[in-house]
């Protein structure tokens, strides 16, 4: 089409040379490049001329690839990049078409994994790519297999594949930055091009690692895929810009869960190779993973406009919502809090902020799926009560739907965790998340996993300190999530007490911290019970009393939980000077609680009667012996000349009711003595006597009668007695 004419000779001795292209065909080229609509000759003209320029360009890459010369490789390269761009709508020829075909993959591989706005922009990119064939061609002309291997490469044991100056797919990207800043153009779509080669070419790279991932067997993907991964970091540096949307791709080659579980199988028919070929693919599959965490490392210390984006990606990682195998999730987890993080003051806040996201995010999933799991958790727990099975711990998983629930919002939480204990005024934020009307997967997710940050947060900012700074934060809502942390604040082994400080610390809640009736909550001093000091637990008996069964229960627990061992027993202070003993046993319990008196601190006698019922009632921590052991004391303390508690006649009748094993020894032991105590001068008591040797006189049991302890009454009472009750 180009015709030559020869000049004169120039000054150099050199003799000049002009081009010169016929208005014809100039005409034709035009109208091929700018009408929708041609004629016969002048579309048969421009389709011969883009299958020539194919062509063309197909030599210039293959010649580019395996020149001898550095020069001219580079130079090559040069060509191609800046000519694919020029060719725009150009078709590649048959000998790279599967460069393309490849770009069309990688980039439906990334729509396939997202929805929404997310899969409208792959589907522009996949736009892209079918526009500009010959860009697309070029960025994985190096990562497709029939084409690479025709390439001249170097050993993979040295050097870079490409340097980053030489690259192909660095010269591209290059070709589409320049053009974005070019003032005389449409600098946004332009930008938007660069933006979105930027894409493909590390869509191609992902998806080169995922194609070696899927056949462990093939050595030619193995080695592509670890070219590719190799270059990608050296390339990302190089490139003037980076994208949020090529950072999540990046992200995406940490997806190696298939792999890592192919490689755990164990199956008869598998060869010794072909486990050997899985083990070393989940291997180099981690390694590329790894690669991958280190470009996003490298991007958030080296590129602030993008920093935000690379420390989400990497929180993503670590929380679990990008997918990743565990051991990549965990080496993601130390990334963010032991590298990232402490790196300086910008970092540490935009981790903070990323993990907000997450927690968000968990809020969200927990919320929308809060129906669901109800429904599931209500039939599974009338399936339970149909067959006796005992009711499971509110902190488990009460179905199947609420434990995958539960496994998809751990991660955040503990993520978001380990966060509070470095900053502990964020502690706010996952209670307020978890709070949350619906969000009860994320509440449960938080209290089970409340006693590591409790315990990291005492360690680090003292426990009395981090217990009140949380209380500041908490409101009303938020109450249930901060007594979860103060339980679990306070020491939980027998050998360690909650300190004086700590005590003091919820002292001071309790009294700041008052109900809507202006009362003190008993709730906050719970936690702390154990350490406190007996007598000062008598003290505040009545306000447990006069609290909610659940709270009541709760603080005897608290009370003897470190003192098992002393639970018949009602200790005597070594010193009666001072007083020493902390804590209260079982059996000092129930003592006390008889001799609580009610009418003194406000406390109406059937709720002072309940008390005691209820601890008759739980047989776990107040059983026949701990019964037997207090009204031993009692009793023995009557002896001495101490009157006999208001409920205490009301107990051994209940006992008597409840507990079968204590009717010899209240028979032969208990009734006697309290006739030697002289009983019958207490009118209340001895009718309560006479009603309980009554119910026992007749029991049938060998050898078990009251009538033994009712023929030591004096005449007088006896008479009483037997008018009252006659001897059948």
């Amino acid at each position: 089409a180009w015709t030559m004419e020869e000049g004169e000779v120039g000054e150099d001795g050199r003799r000049i040379l002009s081009f010169s292209l016929s208005d014809k065909v100039l005409e034709a080229g035009v109208m091929a490049a700018e009408s929708d609509e041609l004629k016969d000759s002048v579309k048969a003209f421009a389709d011969q001329s883009k299958l020539a320029a194919s062509k063309a360009f197909s030599r210039v890459l293959f010649s580019a690839s395996n020149a001898r010369s550095e020069a001219v490789a580079d130079m090559g390269k040069q060509l191609a990049a800046r000519l694919a761009w020029t060719l725009s709508g150009v078709k590649p020829s048959i000998e790279i078409e599967s460069a393309h075909s490849m770009a069309v993959k990688s980039v439906e591989g990334a729509m396939s994994k997202h929805d929404g706005k997310k899969k409208e922009s792959a589907a522009e990119l996949l736009s892209f790519v079918e526009s500009h064939p010959l860009v697309s061609s070029c960025l994985t002309f190096d990562m497709t297999p029939n084409i690479s291997s025709q390439a001249v490469h170097p050993k993979e044991d040295g050097g870079q594949p490409n340097s980053p100056a030489s690259s192909l797919s660095l010269r591209v990207l290059n070709e589409a930055y320049i053009c974005s800043t070019d003032a005389d153009d449409d600098e946004r779509l332009h930008k938007k091009k660069y933006e979105q080669c930027l894409d493909v070419y590390v869509s191609t790279v992902v998806n080169a690692c995922n194609m070696a991932n899927k056949k462990p067997n093939d050595n030619e993907r193995k080695r592509i895929a670890n070219l590719a991964a190799s270059a990608l970091p050296h390339h990302l540096v190089s490139l003037p810009a980076l994208t949020p949307s090529a950072l999540n791709l990046v992200g995406a080659m940490c997806d190696i869960d298939e792999i890592s579980k192919k490689a755990l199988i164990k199956s008869s028919k598998q060869t010794i190779a072909e486990s050997a070929a899985a083990h070393a693919a989940k291997a180099a599959a981690e390694k590329r993973a790894t690669a991958a965490l280190l470009i996003l490392r490298d991007v958030a210390f080296q590129r602030d406009a993008v920093r935000q984006s690379a420390i989400d990606c990497a929180v993503a990682i670590a929380a679990g919502r990008l997918p990743a195998s565990q051991p990549i999730e965990d080496k993601a987890l130390k990334l963010v809090m032991n590298v990232i993080y402490p790196k300086n003051a910008d970092c540490a806040n935009k981790v903070v902020e990323s993990a907000s996201k997450e927690l968000e995010h968990a809020a969200i999933f927990s919320i929308e799926n809060h129906e669901r799991i109800s429904k599931a958790n209500k039939a599974n727990a009338r399936k339970k009560e149909k067959s006796g099975h005992a009711i499971r711990s509110p902190l488990l998983p009460q179905s199947e739907e609420e434990k995958h629930a539960l496994d998809r919002v751990r991660k955040p939480v503990v993520l978001f965790m380990a966060l509070c204990v470095r900053r502990p005024e964020i502690i706010k934020i996952i209670m307020e998340m978890s709070c949350e009307e619906g969000a009860d997967v994320l509440a449960k997710a938080v209290k089970t996993n409340m006693p590591k940050l409790a315990k990291a947060a005492a360690v680090k900012h003292g426990a009395a300190n981090i217990a009140l700074k949380v209380s500041y934060m908490a409101s009303e809502a938020e109450i249930p999530l901060f007594l979860s942390f103060l339980d679990n604040i306070a020491p939980a082994t027998e050998k360690s007490l909650p300190s004086q400080e700590l005590i003091d610390a919820c002292h001071e809640i309790q009294r700041k911290r008052l109900d809507a009736n202006g009362d003190a909550d008993p709730q906050f001093v719970i936690p702390v019970l154990s350490g406190m000091k007996r007598e000062e637990l008598v003290r505040k008996l009545p306000e447990f009393v006069k609290a909610k069964d659940d709270i009541f229960k709760s603080s005897l627990r608290r009370m003897s939980e470190r003192l098992a061992k002393y639970a018949l027993i009602f200790r005597i202070e070594p010193d009666q000077t001072e007083t020493t003993l902390r804590g209260m046993s079982s059996c000092e319990v129930m003592v006390y609680l008889h001799q609580l008196d009610f009418n003194a601190v406000g406390l109406p006698q059937p709720r002072y009667l309940e008390s005691i019922q209820l601890c008759l009632e739980d047989d776990n921590l107040f059983n026949d012996q701990v019964i037997q052991a207090a009204l031993d004391h009692i009793s023995g303390k009557f002896l001495e000349g101490e009157p006999l508690p208001l409920a205490y006649m009301r107990t051994v009748i209940l006992t008597c009711s409840k507990h079968e094993s204590l009717h010899s020894w209240i028979c032969h032991v208990l009734l006697p003595r309290l006739v030697e105590g002289r009983v019958y001068n207490y009118k209340r008591q001895w009718e309560g006597w006479m009603r309980c040797a009554k119910s026992l006189e007749n029991t049938g049991d060998h050898g078990v009668s009251s009538l033994e302890a009712i023929q030591k009454l004096p005449d007088e009472q006896l008479k009483l007695y037997r008018a009252k009750y006659p001897r059948k």
